[in-house]
């Protein structure tokens, strides 16, 4: 007898359809395997899928696994934030805490706030974990190669460095809106890089945007998960708030607003914040919105 499961689609990190990350959950995944899940993934061929569980600690609201098409995350920021939102306004989850979704992932726990008015819910924040400053690639030339720019067309001031806040990026400072439209990933040299160092993929941003209230304007890419490029990453806008916090290039301690996907058609709006105690980063927080789009029965 065939078996099926079910999933919701979700649009994630905006408030329009067809914009943002495109999400699938399945919401009762405790009677699939892992690989079940990877080829589901796999299947749906979106940049990542999510599974939710029974917890299996006390304080947890609910356990949730993270796939890519190539892989499985430790943690992640479109599929957080979408699940938050699908938890709560669709699946009816009701917090342990008041105003506090705790998500246990294979990082460890999740804390996810949000602010709720008559069934709506708003402010969804995640807190990933603090940063880890990583190496930094000093040879710009090879960093400009490997996103087919001229060395001109990055920051002389700042560096290219990875970023961890639970997966590590490498966040490259790039000058203008017009060197961002030419970016396009040297595979060969991507892949060197990956032969050598952990990283989940390249951040590449600049601060010339063209809307006064956003700050940045990034892309992400990351083959080696299957997913060429990404049109809205959480994971790696923590990293970025961080980036732009301790090289002072920005006031990171009140929200900021980022955009992504616009080269993909699908524009996306993060929010991003550090909280700081002592000079030093005590917290991250991204954010954002989510549309609920559909639902579907697969075979497993």
């Amino acid at each position: 007898m065939e078996e099926y499961a079910n999933y919701f689609l979700l649009d994630v990190f905006t408030n329009q359809a067809f914009g943002g990350n495109p999400l699938a959950v399945f919401p009762d995944a405790d009677k699939l395997s892992t690989e079940q899940m990877q080829r589901l993934t796999k299947e749906l061929n979106l940049s990542e899928s999510v599974f939710l569980l029974k917890p299996s600690k006390a304080d947890a609201d609910i356990r949730m696994r993270i796939f890519t098409p190539g892989k499985e995350l430790p943690t992640a920021g479109h599929p957080t934030i979408g699940t938050a939102f699908l938890l709560l306004k669709e699946l009816h989850c009701t917090p342990q805490q008041k105003n506090i979704l705790t998500l246990e992932q294979s990082i460890g726990d999740i804390r996810v706030s949000f602010e709720e008015s008559e069934g709506n819910y708003s402010k969804i924040m995640m807190q990933q974990p603090l940063p880890k400053f990583e190496q930094t690639f000093t040879d710009k030339l090879f960093v400009a190669s490997l996103l087919s720019v001229k060395q001109k067309d990055i920051k002389e001031d700042f560096p290219c460095r990875i970023v961890n806040c639970g997966n590590p990026f490498l966040i490259v400072p790039i000058k203008s809106l017009q060197a961002m439209k030419q970016l396009k990933l040297n595979h060969e040299l991507y892949y060197q890089i990956l032969d050598e160092v952990e990283i989940t993929g390249i951040m590449a941003f600049t601060m010339e945007t063209t809307e006064a209230k956003v700050l940045t304007h990034s892309r992400m890419f990351a083959p080696q998960l299957g997913v060429p490029e990404d049109p809205a990453t959480g994971s790696a806008h923590g990293p970025l708030a961080a980036y732009l916090y301790n090289y002072q290039m920005a006031d990171m301690t009140t929200l900021k607003v980022g955009v992504q996907g616009i080269e993909m058609g699908r524009p996306a709006r993060l929010k991003m914040q550090i909280e700081q105690t002592d000079g030093k980063i005590s917290a991250v927080m991204v954010g954002g919105e989510s549309v609920i789009m559909g639902k579907g029965t697969i075979r497993i």
